[in-house]
């Protein structure tokens, strides 16, 4: 799923437990990712890309047991929220929980989209993922941009992070289209550096998200009968 689509994940998190600080919570979001770039870059995890890459379908995440596992997902969030918990006290349970899920979500929202490369746990075997990447990328798209939209108007977002979200998801439709090409197999064979376009596109789509969400939707005042 896209880093902006994750971020806003973080939108939700923070409309139910308002003591969690935004910028936390999106890092959060994406910390699972930023494990993946950081053992693709060092060979432990491996992504294999057709030379020719001409959609997501042709980028195969086969070897990332220990960032996109359940396990470690889970296994994170218990530390990070237990962390949390360590340095704020009780009065940072409320933080930690929200923190904690949204570590968490990370994965859950990749086996939505994702081909089935999700373990279970590191050295388990099966692997698991609706496939949708591999088979209706466009479609895949246009499900995670409509979860970053729902996560929008349930935070009451302003119209810069709505149009931020829409704006991003039409720029990468060449990325999720067969049929556009503009250029994506320079990419091809490359994973070390794809895993840092992906970084550049996480640290960039979150700094955007913490910026744009503070502009909130104000609710329509009504009118006083009684005063009228």
């Amino acid at each position: 799923m896209q880093a902006i689509n994750h971020a806003a994940t973080a939108l939700v998190l923070k409309r139910k437990f308002p003591s969690a600080p935004l910028f936390g919570l999106i890092l959060a979001t994406e910390a699972v990712e930023y494990l993946w770039v950081g053992l693709n870059v060092i060979g432990i995890e491996h992504t294999i890309i057709n030379e020719e890459m001409r959609s997501v379908a042709d980028v195969h995440l086969v070897h990332m047991p220990f960032s996109h596992s359940i396990a470690t997902s889970a296994l994170i969030a218990v530390l990070v929220g237990l962390f949390v918990v360590w340095r704020g006290g009780r009065a940072a349970t409320a933080a930690a929980l929200a923190i904690s899920l949204g570590v968490l979500s990370h994965v859950v929202l990749d086996v939505s989209v994702h081909a089935p490369d999700i373990a279970i746990a590191p050295f388990l075997g099966g692997r698991y993922g609706t496939g949708l990447y591999s088979n209706l990328p466009l479609q895949a798209l246009a499900l995670e941009t409509l979860w970053g939209v729902v996560c929008w108007w349930i935070y009451r977002g302003g119209w810069r992070l709505l149009g931020l979200m829409l704006v991003l998801g039409v720029a990468s439709i060449p990325l999720y289209s067969v049929a556009i090409s503009v250029g994506e197999s320079l990419l091809g064979g490359q994973s070390t550096v794809f895993a840092l376009v992906i970084l550049v596109q996480m640290i960039t789509t979150s700094g955007l998200v913490w910026l744009f969400a503070r502009d909130k939707q104000k609710p329509v005042p009504i009118a006083n009968p009684v005063a009228a």
